[in-house]
């Protein structure tokens, strides 16, 4: 374990730290924070957005990076049509997904929403909340089915 000091604030630091305990500087030891991963664009725009935008790994400043474009994929994904570990768009797929319509483990959806862990007008889960619903554990309005009664 060797004691640095931190590039931003100067405090010492261990050279393995994420985060400086004075400053909150991302990764403190490191001279440098170099990017790492992998970003393409199509050269298609539509509304200022790219038509395809793929993003993974970490920026300059060692913030994960988040695609954004029509459709978007990414561990963070933001457009029509977002794939990621956390996605947010009109139709989302993700770990954790947001939008109209939604499928990921923890689902919230405007319209339908499925998954493991589901909310949504439409929601068909293990658990699912919503006016309409389906799965194992159902809180809604009209049940679809249900494994519980």
């Amino acid at each position: 374990m060797q004691i640095v000091s931190c590039r931003e604030c100067g405090a010492p630091v261990n050279a393995d730290a994420a985060t400086c305990a004075e400053c909150g500087a991302l990764q403190p030891g490191r001279a440098a924070i170099e990017a790492a991963g992998y970003v393409w664009e199509s050269r298609g725009r539509w509304m200022g957005l790219p038509l395809v935008h793929v993003a993974f790994g970490h920026d300059e400043t060692g913030r994960a990076r988040t695609a954004c474009g029509i459709i978007a994929i990414g561990q963070r994904a933001v457009g029509g049509v977002a794939i990621g570990i956390l996605a947010g768009g009109f139709v989302s797929l993700g770990v954790v997904s947001m939008g109209v319509f939604s499928l990921g483990v923890v689902s919230l959806g405007a319209l339908v929403a499925l998954g493991v862990n589901t909310i949504g007008a439409v929601s068909i889960g293990v658990v699912a909340v919503g006016y309409k619903v389906g799965g194992v554990a159902t809180f809604g309005w009209k049940v679809l089915f249900s494994a519980m009664k």
